[in-house]
């Protein structure tokens, strides 16, 4: 039972030295460290494969490629009013919160315009405090919490009574619409009354600090449900005494394809949209004829469009990886193991020839009562008698490393040869294309007639080609060979 486990186990060498014949008929000699690197080769695979799959299902490693085109007059984005974080705050010349109770220096302000070429449409949205609206992305940003009570956003009543708000973009902008914020200076009007003095006003509008924040999606072609992700981001750009500024913020309308196709057959495609933020903010320096404008805020979808194809991977690109690293490994593992099989090969070929010798009509004296017949791979390292014996008969095996060279021993086989090269021409001549009725004396006479036409060589090809008269015959021998 040992015995055939341990043959199987030795099957499971793919590392073992070729050799060409064998009587188990294998054309390879496996080894057990052949079979065990065979196991840790395919270990690894199955656990590389594995991790193969899970980036699949996370959609890494992903093809990625989009085209610009011109968005058209119909395509824009709409959105949760509740995504949507357009914030601003002013700060003195010091980094440190104005006071503003009761909008007493300063009111922020916000509009949606819907402009078109013969009209344009606004609504004016009164700005409130932020408080918790920012709190989750003060956090993200590492924004300190005091700035939640001096940020102003939209009020809750227009976000309540406009869950939905859609940018819309054109390349004539003749039928767009954009986001705007207004910062203003407080003035006394027949509705407030209660603003500060212009000293104390201009003490800490000039040179004061603007900073708003706003949302945007970012692609991201590796995300499992959407590939567009939320950010937030935040920036920062300086006032100047009667001065206004102008900020500009720019979005592109995205349209992305996606494309999932596990067995290279009956592929899914998922449509999604959104915006991106271009990263391309102007900021101007305007003088405004109304001296109350300290800085306008405008958001706008751009005219051009990107169009994203993203292609996730299949089960085909996965076994093209793990082909790629079985080559490598098999590569890495063949080139260490080759030594070691090379050894193992000829001391396998060494103990046969021993045994043969032993068996044999005329035995060596060197080899009779000697314990060179154990050399093993383990005495091979120990002793150097046996690499003495192991580097002699290694240059007799590298003549003969054919197997049927060490088989076909000329001491033990000779006699064998002859007696069967009788068979063989009977056999022949039997096998004949032409059917004939051939008695034992005719047969007997014409092996001696044949005999005296040609040499027969005992170390010849087992196949002969023989010709009698004009016919050709093919012998294929059937060989006996007594097992000891």
């Amino acid at each position: 039972m040992m015995m055939r486990i341990n043959k199987t186990f030795r099957k499971l060498d793919i590392f073992g030295q070729q050799i060409r014949l064998k009587a188990s008929g294998s054309s390879l000699y496996q080894t057990h460290i052949g079979a065990f690197m065979t196991l840790l080769l395919f270990s690894v695979l199955i656990y590389s494969g594995s991790l193969f799959i899970l980036e699949i299902n996370k959609g890494k490693n992903a093809n990625f490629n989009s085209q610009d085109a011109v968005i058209q007059n119909n395509e824009g984005f709409s959105f949760n009013s509740t995504e949507l974080i357009f914030s601003a705050g002013l700060l003195d010349i010091l980094g440190q919160p104005i006071p503003n109770e009761g909008n007493r220096i300063f009111k922020i302000g916000f509009y949606v315009c819907n402009k078109s070429l013969n009209d344009t449409e606004c609504i004016v949205i009164p700005g409130t405090i932020c408080g918790d609206r920012i709190r989750a992305t003060s956090k993200q940003l590492n924004i300190p919490q005091a700035y939640e009570n001096i940020t102003y956003c939209m009020s809750d009543e227009y976000i309540k009574e406009n869950p939905e708000i859609r940018i819309q973009g054109s390349n004539r902008y003749d039928n767009f619409t954009l986001l705007g914020a207004l910062i203003e200076r407080c003035s006394n009007t027949t509705d407030i009354q209660n603003c500060a003095s212009n000293e104390e006003i201009d003490k800490y509008t000039a040179n004061s600090n603007l900073y708003y924040s706003y949302s945007f999606h970012q692609l991201n072609k590796e995300s499992d449900d959407s590939p567009y992700q939320k950010t937030e981001n935040i920036d920062l750009t300086s006032l100047y005494h009667k001065v206004g500024k102008y900020i500009k913020i720019y979005f592109q309308y995205s349209q992305s394809y996606l494309e999932y196709n596990p067995f290279y057959f009956f592929p899914r495609q998922v449509y999604h949209e959104g915006v991106e933020y271009q990263k391309t903010v102007i900021d101007s320096v305007l003088y405004f004829q109304d001296a109350t404008t300290l800085a306008r805020i405008e958001v706008h979808l751009d005219a051009k469009k990107k169009v994203c194809f993203i292609t996730y991977q299949t089960l085909m690109d996965v076994v093209a990886k793990l082909g790629g690293l079985f080559t490598i490994i098999k590569a890495l593992l063949n080139f260490l193991l080759q030594p070691i099989q090379s050894i193992l090969y000829k001391l396998f070929l060494i103990r046969f020839f021993i045994n043969h010798q032993k068996k044999g009509d005329s035995k060596d004296v060197l080899l009779r009562d000697s314990k060179l017949k154990d050399i093993c791979i383990e005495k091979l390292i120990t002793s150097s008698t046996m690499r003495t014996f192991f580097y002699q008969q290694s240059k007799l095996i590298n003549k003969y490393l054919d197997v049927r060279q060490i088989l076909i021993n000329p001491i033990q086989f000779t006699q064998k040869i002859e007696d069967l090269q009788d068979s063989i021409n009977k056999i022949d001549m039997l096998s004949s294309r032409q059917i004939k009725l051939i008695s034992r004396h005719e047969v007997d006479e014409l092996l001696v007639q044949k005999n005296n036409e040609e040499f027969i060589n005992s170390y010849g090809s087992i196949n002969s080609e023989n010709k009698i008269g004009n016919q050709d015959y093919y012998v294929i021998p059937k060989l006996k060979v007594q097992m000891c």
